[in-house]
């Protein structure tokens, strides 16, 4: 049935495909945006959705005669481009926070909450998100909080600082030298449509029995189906019929680089929920909306490999 969505970084990545998601499945969407946010990438989906400011009106959606069904928060910042750890801190830990606090005041009966599987020792991200997953759990209470832990999700349109997206640039400007690791991490690649689809697994299953439970619980998203990054590169770099040369063992894993992260997807699969994005086909998309939608030349910088 019909829900009524609070939606946090609905112009972000992640949110835009949440966003349209909801609004093309018939439910109402108010959604914070900042002042800096273009919504052009939401294309007419952006005029069915009630917008506030972020983070000035974040009691405004709690304040309506209906109780919001859910409150999806996507909002993050990853720090890639000089951001403060007090800006992170902002973003990642204090935003969910409040945003939980106006859901839990009003009597919003869930709260979907995006967290990430890196170790918070890893960088600033890892950490302001990990200390919002421990902030809700300790607060959850009868507004039910579910913790989504999202592998390296990618598609088309991501940011070009993010390794996928950034790679698929260099490759088709063909630059010369892509300095890399030596790639023997083995990553969980999901497709962005298969995480949106687990939000909507997770919204369906709770209707009508969150508020009633309420708690916290984990869910695992990911295609629980790991893959070496070189194997992921060498695969990208066929399938862009690049001549750009694969530096393999030029960078240094970061310090407390982890080895492997695999998603535990049991407890979707157990809602009926399953990826339907192999690999390769969600590749063969991202490079062919790469292709049309923007420069290859764009931003054609080398990027070790970050979530």
């Amino acid at each position: 049935m019909p829900k009524l969505i609070v939606l946090s970084g609905a112009t972000g990545f992640l949110g835009r495909h949440v966003c349209r998601a909801l609004v093309e499945g018939g439910h109402t969407v108010e959604a914070f945006r900042r002042r800096s946010s273009d919504l052009s990438r939401l294309g007419p989906v952006a005029e069915r959705v009630r917008w506030h400011w972020a983070p000035e009106e974040i009691e405004a959606p709690f304040r309506g005669p209906k109780t919001p069904d859910a409150v999806i928060h996507c909002a993050a910042l990853y720090g890639r481009r000089g951001e403060s750890p007090a800006e992170l801190l902002e973003a990642n830990t204090l935003l969910p926070v409040r945003l939980y606090h106006q859901a839990a005041g009003r009597g919003v009966p869930l709260f979907l909450n995006t967290d990430t599987v890196l170790d918070p020792r890893l960088n600033l991200y890892a950490l302001s998100k990990h200390h919002a997953a421990e902030w809700l759990r300790m607060a959850a209470g009868p507004t039910r909080v579910l913790n989504l832990k999202v592998q390296h999700f990618y598609g088309p349109g991501d940011d070009p600082t993010k390794f996928i997206t950034g790679l698929v640039l260099q490759c088709l400007a063909n630059v010369p030298e892509i300095p890399l690791t030596d790639g023997r991490q083995r990553r969980d690649f999901v497709y962005v449509s298969d995480v949106v689809s687990a939000m909507l697994a997770l919204l369906a299953a709770e209707a009508g029995e969150a508020g009633a439970r309420g708690g916290f619980a984990d869910y695992e998203v990911g295609s629980g189906d790991p893959v070496e990054v070189r194997e992921l590169v060498e695969l990208l770099h066929k399938l862009t019929g690049s001549r750009s040369r694969l530096l393999f063992g030029a960078l240094p894993y970061r310090p407390g680089e982890p080895m492997l992260t695999r998603a535990d997807t049991a407890a979707l699969r157990a809602l009926g929920w399953r990826p339907l994005v192999p690999l390769p086909e969600g590749l063969t998309r991202t490079i062919a909306a790469e292709k049309n939608t923007r420069s290859p030349k764009s931003d054609p910088r080398p990027s070790p490999f970050t979530q």
